[in-house]
């Protein structure tokens, strides 16, 4: 009887292992499955024309991000995106500037930073110092607030009363700001192709 029992627990899961071994071509026969039915096509429309707008270079996805209105005297820079985004956009456009930023401030959407109009943002020559000096080097407050259509960005003096009248770059800043992220953040990809 031990015999038996000992065989009967070693026998049936080795018996068990060899039915479920063979599969030869149990599976891969695929005779029996439905097959779609072949349905006729029919070319009912003619070939499209092609406009010669369709061959221009399309802009960017993110093109619809921005939107700039220039007045001539105070310009309006808004992002049409979340507070995150703008906030990054506008991070990595003093960065790609060369603007100095002096102290920035997430919470309170603020960043300070140092800027002469004259320059904007490169290194200054010793030509640009004589020649085009309308503006002297200033602290601004850049801030971004939520308004209707996104995140508009504001440009201010930080401290207006030690300058002279007339010395207020910050319209200018704002327009460096929207060419940085237009040229170099929104539309990279398209200015990369004309190069």
């Amino acid at each position: 009887m031990k015999a038996m029992l000992k065989n009967l627990v070693y026998g049936l899961p080795t018996l068990l292992l060899l039915g479920c071994a063979d599969t030869s071509d149990r599976y891969r026969d695929i005779h029996q499955l439905e097959m779609p039915p072949v349905l006729p096509i029919e070319h009912t429309h003619t070939q499209p024309v092609v406009a010669p707008d369709d061959l221009k270079p399309r802009s960017s996805a993110l093109a619809d991000l921005m939107a700039f209105e220039d007045d001539g005297s105070k310009p309006v820079l808004t992002l049409k995106t979340r507070p995150e985004r703008a906030w990054e956009m506008v991070a990595t456009a003093l960065k790609i500037s060369n603007i100095e930023v002096l102290d920035k401030n997430r919470e309170e959407t603020r960043f300070q930073v140092k800027y002469d109009p004259d320059t904007g943002g490169k290194e200054e020559s010793v030509l640009d110092v004589f020649f085009n000096n309308d503006y002297a080097e200033a602290e601004y407050i850049i801030t971004l607030k939520e308004g209707v259509r996104g995140m508009v960005v504001n440009v201010a003096l930080n401290k207006p009363d030690e300058l002279e009248f007339g010395e207020d770059g910050s319209a200018e800043l704002v327009r460096l700001l929207h060419k940085a992220i237009d040229e170099k953040i929104i539309n990279r990809d398209r200015n990369k192709e004309e190069e």
